[in-house]
């Protein structure tokens, strides 16, 4: 048989070629949907504004019917549809695709292995089957839907797969019960043929075309669910909510470009703005039926008393090219977006960093927030916003609620987290994330201020202020409701190390001049325990510090976090003059703060200039060298009476 004559039984077969052709042309949407949408699906406009021929200036509230700037019209948040539509192609028929291999891995499994073996296990199939298709299909959904939430995407697709699966199972157990029976089967087994060979090699090759046409149809079923629960309410990125002022009450939010999503809005919009609600619905019907064909015409082709049937190989290149074009899209996207993790700081910055240079080219990152609050239920950040700053110095804010990546919220001159942008420096690429501040600032006064503070908002901000030399992250803690009174800002961390490195509330002094350059001193970090703040020498057992960042001649009050027991001063020696003793009085025993131990004393230095001092509590011990400027240079609303021993001397350098 010639492959003219093949081609011509091609031809002849119109589902399958239409079925080929739309399953192509859907894939080529997926992929390439995104790159070629007109505008960023995200962005949000409050009113859709567009200038006439003749001078003038129209204004519409979205949703807004089709025209030639918005070929599908606006949703109800000024989205545009026919951006929306490429964009979600990719999300929602991945998805479909995952679920649906998912959904016919499990039935065929089962099916094959219950229908070959039989026995106690067939039988328990067989009832675990009929007792999920006793539920409906979309109630099932929902409940698996809301179990699974936690897991993201991953348990989207296990909740969509995990419907539908008994009628696979009792389909191909079926058809594994019929292929046993056959003449050639029996053949098979009286020349010897072992039973895995059976299996792979004889039946497989049986039940195979008609599995294949399974799995069309079940693609097909797999998006009308998708698309059922939209209509509910329920879909990737979590669930239709209406938001006011003073509730829950409108209008329709949905995050991410998906076709389960955009359908949502019927719900709310089906009568007043039927059209532009409409094109999701459109888009779904035409997947669907393209499956529908697609399997009718795999059927057609694989049936050996069709006028319609092809050859076996080149049923087999179809088969081919049309599973690997379907695994290679389901990968992809399982790759790309199914991470059990909340999304980082960097992964963040990438992703918003496209949408704002759709939305607002040659805009720069200014700041990142991520949120969290006593309202969320698990340890991920309930909001990750990033600002990008224009040359006109309006915001853009681009948020990823729940710090999924999925999850898009894009918003125009709007800030919701208190930042002024006016002195800010553009941030560079590859910050740390969030939670290693996060992370101190909670041994830092945060952690308390939480026990004490039952409804509480926290917020990890990253920004580059024009006074300093690098980036740095800050920690906000308020209150989330009622008056705002009383809260607590931990700052600042290097943005590249996660250290501790200054504080906004009790700044880094200036030194009379800077330390000699023989004299090495150790380096600062800010801490804040409960109340207690100051900048630390940091040891692995034991941090030693004050008040201020600057020691002087005479008394110095410390602060010692770690060890169990009395401050006691080790050994001193001042570089200058090796007789000079110093002292630490005032030594009071550790206590516990805020899960930390915490002693206090005073050292008392005779001399000013460059000090190595050894300071012990229990056993814990840290060394450090330290300068001492003279007792003239301590700011006047620091000074102490003179002290026995200590002979003032005045602010020069010597």
């Amino acid at each position: 048989m010639t492959a003219r004559h093949e081609l011509r039984r091609l031809l002849a077969n119109p589902a399958l070629l239409i079925g080929l052709i739309g399953t192509l042309a859907l894939l080529a949407m997926g992929v390439w949907g995104s790159i070629v949408a007109p505008y960023d699906p995200n962005a949000n406009l409050s009113m859709v504004v567009k200038h006439l021929p003749d001078g003038t200036i129209s204004f519409k509230v979205p949703p807004t019917f089709p025209d030639q700037d918005h070929l599908f019209g606006t949703d109800a948040l000024g989205r545009d549809q026919w951006s929306r539509v490429l964009a979600g192609a990719w999300l929602s028929l991945s998805i479909v695709v995952a679920a649906a291999v998912l959904r016919l891995g499990i039935g065929f499994s089962l099916g094959v292995t219950s229908g070959w073996y039989g026995g106690p296990f067939a039988r328990l199939v067989r009832i675990v089957a009929t007792g999920i298709t006793a539920v409906p299909q979309l109630l099932l959904a929902i409940m698996l839907v809301l179990v699974t939430r936690p897991l993201g995407v991953a348990g989207f697709i296990a909740s969509l797969a995990l419907v539908g699966w008994p009628e696979i199972t009792e389909y191909l157990r079926a058809e594994v019960l019929r292929a046993k029976a056959q003449p050639f089967m029996e053949a098979a087994r009286s020349t010897g043929v072992p039973g895995r060979r059976l299996i792979t090699g004889h039946l497989l090759a049986t039940v195979g075309p008609q599995l294949l046409t399974v799995a069309a149809l079940e693609t097909g079923a797999v998006l009308l669910l998708l698309a059922e629960l939209g209509l509910v309410g329920l879909f990737l990125a979590g669930a239709t909510f209406l938001v006011g002022d003073f509730g829950p009450i409108g209008p329709f939010k949905g995050l991410v470009p998906e076709w389960g999503q955009m359908l949502g809005g019927l719900q709310f919009y089906a009568i007043t703005a039927e059209l532009p609600t409409l094109i999701p619905a459109l888009f779904v019907v035409l997947a669907s039926a393209t499956f529908a064909l697609l399997a009718d015409g795999l059927r057609a082709a694989s049936d050996p008393f069709s006028s319609r049937r092809v050859l076996p190989g080149t049923f087999g290149v179809v088969t081919k090219v049309l599973v690997g074009a379907l695994c290679f899209s389901a990968v992809g996207f399982i790759g790309a977006n199914v991470r059990p993790g909340a999304i980082t700081m960097e992964e963040g910055r990438e992703l918003a960093a496209k949408t704002a240079e759709t939305t607002w080219p040659g805009s720069e990152f200014v700041a990142g927030v991520a949120r969290y609050s006593s309202a969320t239920r698990d340890d991920r950040p309930e909001r990750v916003t990033y600002y990008y700053r224009n040359d006109r110095g309006e915001v853009l804010r681009i948020s990823f609620i729940h710090a999924d990546r999925l999850a898009v919220e894009v918003r125009k001159y709007e800030s919701v987290d208190e930042i002024d942008f006016t002195p800010l420096k553009a941030l560079p690429a590859n910050p740390i994330s969030y939670d290693a501040p996060l992370m101190q600032a909670e041994q830092n006064g945060g952690f308390v201020y939480r026990q004490r503070q039952p409804s509480f908002l926290v917020r990890v901000i990253l920004t580059w202020p024009s006074d300093r030399d690098a980036p740095v992250y800050e920690v906000r803690y308020s209150p989330l409701s009622g008056p705002q009174g009383n809260p607590l800002r931990v700052c600042c961390f290097d943005a590249t190390t996660g250290e501790a490195v200054d504080s906004l509330v009790v700044p880094r002094a200036t030194p009379p001049w800077p330390v000699p350059a023989d004299c090495a001193t150790a380096r600062t970090v800010f801490r804040q325990l409960d109340r207690f703040q100051g900048y630390f020498v940091q040891g692995t057992t034991l941090s030693v510090g004050g008040p201020f960042n600057l020691n002087y001649q005479g008394d110095n009050f410390m602060q010692l976090i770690g060890g169990q027991g009395t401050p006691r001063l080790e050994a001193a020696a001042n570089m200058e003059d090796t007789s000079a003793r110093a002292e630490l009085v005032n030594a009071q025993p550790n206590s516990n703060i805020a899960g930390q131990s915490l002693s206090f004393a005073t050292l008392r230095l005779p001399l000013p200039g460059c000090w190595t001092v050894r300071i012990s509590v229990g056993t814990t011990a840290l060394e450090y060298t330290l300068y001492a400027y003279p007792w003239d240079c301590r700011p006047q609303h620091e000074r102490f009476t003179p002290v026995p021993g200590v002979t003032p001397r005045p602010c020069t350098k010597t």
